[in-house]
């Protein structure tokens, strides 16, 4: 695999449901997604986008096909095992925060690193500081969440995402519950650290404003990936499907 690919999927298939109403969720789809690169995965509900999005972060499993990340092939790892990799190569964003409202800022940063158990206590701390830096949050890090506003909690989202150094960043509609100004705000802080660390970013949006932004514009309908389009690509022509 090239050192240029952070992440390669390759013909992933998924059926859900029961035996006697089951559904093809995932058709084939192939993804690629290189150092530095944020893409976006757009199409209407039930297309297929979540479905994918919990294949790649490792929370759900393939009925076919390849998934490999920073040179590591899943498959038919056991749970404690992808749970590792999770934590080793992958950093999640969720719509909703899910922070913990009782803890820090700081605190609720080090829980993925307490998962991975590599850092000492005193470690943990000073890169939770230092994240919190990173996001513009340095003050606030003795701050219990429930205290913080919108889009300072979806900042320390941003800044626990990345508590484990990971290769990959999937995000499930970062921004949607952030009014304009913050979803920019989120996304442009995004961009900037994917392009700095030379990490990839994979996103879910209905948001037409930010999928326009990415480096790749995929689009799903049906369990398949009908277009990728670079930005800038006339392709893209305003035609897409984003609810």
């Amino acid at each position: 695999m090239s050192d240029e690919i952070w992440l390669s999927a390759r013909d992933l298939e998924r059926w859900l449901g029961e035996e006697d109403s089951r559904v093809h969720a995932l058709r084939g789809v192939s993804l690629d997604l290189e150092p530095g690169s944020v893409h976006a995965v757009v199409g209407p509900s039930g297309c297929g986008k979540s479905t994918l999005l919990y294949i790649l972060g490792l929370l759900d499993q393939a009925d076919g096909g390849s998934l490999t990340i920073a040179g590591h092939l899943i498959a038919g790892l056991p749970d404690d095992e992808l749970a590792r990799k999770r934590n080793e190569l992958l950093g999640f964003i969720f719509q909703f925060h899910f922070l913990l409202e009782d803890f820090t800022a700081q605190e609720n940063i080090m829980v993925p690193m307490r998962r991975l158990g590599r850092l000492t206590e005193s470690e943990m701390m000073t890169r939770a500081a230092s994240l919190l830096d990173e996001v513009g949050l340095g003050s606030k890090l003795h701050r219990p969440s429930r205290h913080l506003s919108g889009g300072e909690q979806q900042r320390v989202a941003i800044a626990r995402a990345l508590a484990n150094d990971p290769r990959v960043i999937l995000a499930d509609e970062p921004t949607g519950n952030l009014d304009t100004a913050n979803a920019e705000r989120a996304f442009r802080l995004l961009q900037q650290i994917v392009r700095e660390e030379r990490k990839a970013l994979l996103l879910v949006t209905h948001n037409p404003a930010i999928a326009e932004a990415c480096d790749w514009i995929h689009e799903m309908k049906d369990g398949v990936i009908i277009g990728s389009h670079p930005h800038g690509s006339p392709a893209r022509g305003g035609s897409f499907t984003y609810r």
